[in-house]
């Protein structure tokens, strides 16, 4: 197992700093690259800088923060709305919305939702299964780093963003600030982990995003829902 974890954490730090993949940023790992081969690189590296230096800064203050986050318990029992909307159910909703109601541009937007959350679930849960650290509040738990809740969260507000400008924008980070606040008020994560989950969720919803408008790059992996929304099929789509 630990050599597992060895091996993934080698193959994205690889992907992400262009130590072993060949033109990785316009090949079938394009959208996977996204966060640092597209605009989004700037949210990345910023989230990836700050998330370490809370981590560094973990004894004593981030666990200070912690601890007064949860005595004061802000949230009181709508915390747990947070934590059960928090399980990508937004994502899926605007998903369905798009290829139901969402007219012309309702695939492609669906696409968008789709493939971004799709590549937040990977490497979130990735990183949780290799970094195993224990939740502050929940101890037998190996899970809290990232935030799963944090990264589905605003990888649906960043999408929204790009497809439907600020005004809906906002509304749908305030509610991804509450849905990552949430997990801290009831002691299921720390302040690093919330912080690298919107960091991965936010940079694949604007990587993914920029990684379609730039048709000179390929992406991988387009899936669309089969008619009568029976199942998914599949196509690689390369645009020379």
């Amino acid at each position: 197992m630990k050599l597992l974890r060895k091996l993934f954490i080698s193959i994205l730090i690889a992907a992400f700093t262009n130590i072993s993949f060949a033109n990785e940023c316009g090949s079938w790992l394009s959208n996977f690259t996204s966060p640092v081969c597209t605009d989004a690189k700037y949210i990345f590296w910023t989230g990836a800088g700050l998330t370490l230096a809370l981590r560094l800064a973990k004894d004593p203050f981030v666990d200070e923060v912690q601890s007064r986050t949860v005595s004061k318990n802000h949230l009181k029992s709508w915390g747990e709305v947070g934590g059960e909307v928090g399980y990508g159910y937004l994502n899926a909703l605007y998903f369905l919305g798009q290829l139901s109601f969402g007219g012309s541009k309702g695939g492609e937007r669906a696409e968008h939702m789709f493939e971004a959350s799709f590549y937040t679930l990977g490497v979130t849960y990735g990183l949780k299964k290799s970094i195993s650290e224990r939740r502050p509040g929940y101890r037998d738990d190996p899970d809290s780093f990232p935030s799963g809740h944090s990264s589905f969260a605003f990888a649906f507000a960043s999408v929204v963003t790009a497809n439907h400008g600020w005004a809906w924008g906002g509304l749908s980070h305030l509610v991804a600030s509450f849905i990552a606040f949430s997990r801290m008020n009831d002691n299921w994560h720390y302040l690093h982990d919330v912080v690298a989950g919107m960091t991965i969720g936010m940079s694949y919803g604007w990587g993914v995003y920029f990684n379609h408008k730039n048709h000179n790059k390929p992406y991988w992996l387009s899936l669309y829902p089969t008619k009568g929304l029976k199942g998914l099929g599949a196509l690689y789509t390369y645009t020379f």
